[in-house]
């Protein structure tokens, strides 16, 4: 790879590029990658390869039973499994019900454990490592405490965005955990009172399991000094409770922006606030590292005049929530000043409509996944993903085996 002359940090530069086809391409890119002294792509091409490799068999086994997945991602796989097999309705599905719905065929649990013991000469490992199947049935398949099996369902996206959770004996859902609601602590699954502010808890795993994969990066919206997500916890029940046809409550931040944190970790984002510390002492002033918010601007939402592509809006550290609209934001790129609201469909000449935390949700829900297809078998959209994530996904209240390759 060759430099332009004259090249700095914010001008693009000529790279040529390899994939999967047979000629490469030359794109122009801000930040190049410099391959380092032992930069050897071909090792990471394989890694990735036999990963894929895996994930293929993998299909393949489960498909030779006529059996179906509710998600998968680079090392591992959500089964559709009962305790003995049967059919379950879902829309789409290339079988049928005695009512006529349609639907899918479940695996019995002992076809998933003989799938896993397939693998078993694929390990590749020596001493214990290299003992038993290199396809592992994770934890969460058996009761912490007694370890005997048990019913599990999945409310699944896509690949990064999933759920696991049990039904009580009043059919309501409950997420897999091990932390506490109230402080965020993990605990041992045999505690019934968290061991840091003592109030009672029902641990039910060794870990939790919901994705925070695009709500991660987000402020909590209940107390945005907080650490604790359990906020994003609370919006995967939902979302479930939704796709189960249960009564849901709308929080009480849904209104508010939808704000992040981010650094200062490049000349480019340091550059617009410059004027910021204009006149200031430097134990006052922004510096390098130090953190700013950032919020994201709804579609249509952009200031009249802006780029939408290079547009993104910043402002210094402030956790009270009630000065988020009051407050300026600056454009990243340009340095100007603007202001933010989340009324209206659109922005104008010096206001920016940004996105609630509703919306966020709303959008998080309906994310579109074009690695999985609809029920026609078609790359799945935004119109129809909420169908086959709600009420297939809903549908195929089954055990799921998580395989981790």
């Amino acid at each position: 790879m060759q430099k332009c002359i004259g090249w700095s940090p914010n001008h693009k530069v000529k790279v040529t590029c390899y994939g999967i086809d047979a000629e490469p391409f030359t794109p122009w890119v801000v930040h190049p990658d410099e391959p380092g002294a032992y930069c050897f792509p071909p090792l990471a091409s394989l890694i990735t390869g036999a990963a894929r490799l895996m994930l293929a068999l993998l299909e393949h086994s489960v498909h030779k039973l006529d059996g179906t997945y509710a998600m998968e991602d680079t090392d591992s796989m959500a089964i559709v499994a009962t305790e003995h097999g049967g059919m379950i309705s879902c829309p789409g599905g290339k079988y049928q019900m005695a009512d006529g719905h349609e639907a899918i065929k479940a695996l019995s649990w002992d076809e998933v454990d003989q799938i896993s013991k397939q693998f078993a000469d694929l390990n590749p490992y020596e001493g214990e490592a290299g003992r038993g199947s290199i396809l592992k049935i994770e934890n969460e398949n058996r009761d912490p405490r007694a370890g005997n099996p048990r019913q599990i369902y999945c409310l699944a996206i896509s690949a990064k965005r999933y759920a696991l959770f049990l039904m009580n004996e009043n059919g309501e859902p409950c997420l897999l955990r091990s932390s506490c609601p109230s402080c965020g602590r993990k605990n041992k699954p045999n505690v019934v009172r968290c061991v840091k502010c003592h109030k009672p808890i029902q641990v039910n795993n060794e870990e939790d399991r919901w994705s925070e994969h695009g709500l991660g990066h987000f402020l909590n919206p209940t107390d945005p000094e907080d650490e604790d997500r359990e906020w994003i916890a609370q919006a995967w029940l939902g979302m479930i409770r939704k796709a189960l046809g249960l009564r849901t409550e709308r929080p009480h931040f849904e209104n508010l922006p939808a704000v992040g944190r981010v650094t200062i970790s490049s000349p480019a984002v340091m550059r617009p606030l410059a004027s910021m510390n204009t006149g200031k002492k430097y134990c006052d002033q922004l510096k390098p590292f130090n953190f700013l918010l950032s919020c994201h601007v709804k579609q249509l939402g952009h200031p009249v005049g802006a780029d939408p592509a290079r547009f993104h809006l910043i402002t210094p550290y402030n956790l009270n929530s009630k000065e988020w609209l009051k407050t300026e934001w600056i454009d990243q790129y340009s340095g100007k000043h603007y202001r933010i609201t989340t009324e209206g469909h659109h922005g104008t000449r010096q206001t920016a409509r940004v996105k609630t935390y509703a919306e966020v949700l709303q959008e998080y829900e309906f994310h579109p996944e074009s690695k999985c297809a609809d029920a026609n078998g078609k790359p799945c959209g935004q119109a129809n993903h909420w169908v086959v994530a709600a009420s297939a996904y809903s549908n195929w209240l089954s055990q799921i085996y998580r395989q981790r390759i």
